[in-house]
């Protein structure tokens, strides 16, 4: 499989302007730099999740009761609330207490996994990592032209109608949701425009530096 790497856009006016798409009165958006790498035929990413597990919800993680991590993922052009593709990911760890190994559950593009692991820090890697996940097809991704990426990530989602909802998505197998729409993929309005009070433990709003395909 071939794989290359995205350019990235340096420039601050650039920057500022793609924010000016989302919510740019919120002082809860995440700006984080991320990688980007074209393999075979979809775009990746790779990134950790930092500051969504404080100490105490990183302390629950030894409990037995199982904490789940939602995120949505939208690939949007520069200056448009429209996006291009979505994705979504379910994550959820749960402490053996009689084997005491850590569970994690990872559903994903490509269906469902599940790794057993023996320390905590190992099973919040697993939560809050993601290691060249598919998140758009090339083929919607027009060489020269700016994207960004946005992320929402939601710990411990309590709302049923949400946690139903990604049951449904996830069940629909392999496709990984890169080309299909629905409520989720028209959610991104109403998360980074419209933003609404989630039901969660904890929600973070990212959003990655600019990017472009170059020219081979």
């Amino acid at each position: 499989m071939s794989t290359r790497a995205i350019a990235i856009t340096g420039a601050v006016a650039l920057a500022a302007t793609t924010a000016l798409a989302l919510a740019d009165d919120d002082d809860k958006l995440i700006l984080e730099r991320m990688q980007f790498v074209e393999r075979g035929a979809v775009l990746t990413v790779s990134t950790r999740i930092k500051a969504l597990f404080d100490s105490s919800t990183f302390q629950a993680l030894d409990t037995g009761i199982p904490s789940t991590v939602v995120l949505r993922l939208w690939v949007y052009p520069q200056g448009s609330t429209d996006p291009i593709s979505f994705q979504l990911v379910q994550r959820t760890a749960t402490y053996d207490l009689w084997d005491e190994v850590y569970l994690v559950s990872l559903e994903e593009p490509g269906g469902r996994r599940t790794k057993r692991v023996k320390y905590r820090a190992e099973a919040l890697k697993l939560l809050t990592e993601l290691d060249a996940m598919p998140v758009a097809l090339l083929t919607v991704l027009p060489v020269d032209k700016v994207f960004a990426l946005a992320m929402t990530v939601e710990l411990n989602p309590v709302s049923k109608e949400t946690l139903a909802e990604v049951r449904r998505w996830l069940s629909q197998g392999q496709g990984g949701g890169l080309d299909r729409g629905g409520s989720f993929f028209g959610s991104f309005v109403s998360v980074f425009v419209n933003p609404k009070i989630p039901e969660a433990d904890r929600v973070l709003k990212i959003r990655s530096q600019p990017f472009y395909r170059p020219r081979p």
